[in-house]
């Protein structure tokens, strides 16, 4: 079932929510589809890679790309956060995940596309890395940034994320949140920083302790905050050398399968100090996968939600 509406399509009582309260499909390193048999090393590229680059560069492709449908069928399957990988070649910014993808603007024009025509959906745009950027280039991607996407950036000055709900951005005609992680010089206004939305990565090739680590680092959650679960594995160079014959597809596949039982018994919604956290962003790879499933079982979780009660109750001091 398409998700093309999905924000749109929520009940009022649901879109008066902080986003942060909402349950949201995500997609991890969104836009290594780009990745093809012209992709050069990008400097994001362990030494492993690199060697196994030289002599088959079919194997490190099959490994560097996280996703296989374009920002366009995401967002048609319901994803509406995107993580971000950025590296700076010959005075041009780039995706990559070990391999170079497309210029950074050209997918993005597509996801503005979908913006003008799809006014009730709003996005959360999470810029995680950045690779081989001087300052002044980073100074030149916070420009050319607020240039692209002008007066649709949810700003810190336009309020808390507390206050940054779906009828308030139609309001304001905001639908992008941008965050900018580890930024050397200050961010605009615009950008919202690391702390914001917290995005804890569980580094391990093994489901059981994926799971464990998602649930052990929910506990960390704080009311004021976005938040990401990584519902993925992060394959090392012994993992990815005794399985030369599989793909990170294969990979993804059976971490849905193992995790589908723990991702439908979680909870979004407002919370307060000494309660439980709840949940927020998942992040999968290979979103696709039968249909979309794994968006579909996201947004399906906001169905829990009961009518907002007085939130000033139960939440803490906003950012």
């Amino acid at each position: 079932m398409s998700k093309e509406h999905w924000m749109r399509d929520l009940p009022p009582e649901l879109r008066d929510l902080p986003i942060v309260n909402l349950a949201i499909p995500g997609s991890h390193n969104s836009m290594t589809y780009g990745i093809n048999s012209n992709s050069t090393l990008a400097p994001d590229a362990e030494s492993a890679i690199r060697r196994w680059h030289r002599f088959f560069p079919c194997f490190v492709r099959r490994w560097s790309k996280n996703q296989s449908s374009n920002i366009l069928e995401q967002l048609h399957l319901g994803v509406r956060y995107f993580d971000l990988r950025i590296a700076q070649n010959d005075d041009k910014f780039y995706y990559c995940h070990g391999l170079f993808a497309m210029e950074v603007f050209e997918p993005l024009q597509e996801l503005r596309q979908f913006l003008d025509t799809h006014p009730g959906e709003m996005l959360i745009l999470d810029l995680q890395h950045f690779y081989n950027m001087t300052v002044a280039q980073h100074q030149r991607l916070h420009k050319e940034l607020l240039q692209f996407f002008d007066q649709r950036l949810y700003a810190t000055t336009d309020g808390y994320l507390l206050e940054c709900s779906l009828t308030r951005c139609a309001e304001l005609q905001r639908q992008v949140v941008l965050i900018y992680r580890r930024c050397p010089i200050g961010l605009p206004p615009q950008f919202w920083p690391s702390y914001a939305w917290p995005t804890p990565w569980p580094n391990t090739a093994s489901v059981k302790k994926l799971q464990s680590f998602l649930a052990d680092s929910l506990l960390s959650r704080q009311p004021q905050q976005g938040y990401v679960s990584q519902c993925l594995l992060t394959p090392t160079g012994r993992y990815i050398a005794l399985r030369v014959f599989f793909t990170l597809k294969r990979t993804a596949k059976r971490v849905d399968k193992k995790l589908k039982p723990w991702i439908l018994e979680q909870l979004p919604g407002p919370f307060g100090s000494g309660q439980a956290p709840r949940v927020n962003v998942f992040l999968a790879d290979f979103v696709n996968l039968k249909n979309g499933q794994f968006c579909n079982w996201v947004v399906e979780l906001n169905t829990k939600l009961e009518p907002a009660q007085d939130k000033s109750e139960s939440q803490d001091d906003p950012l």
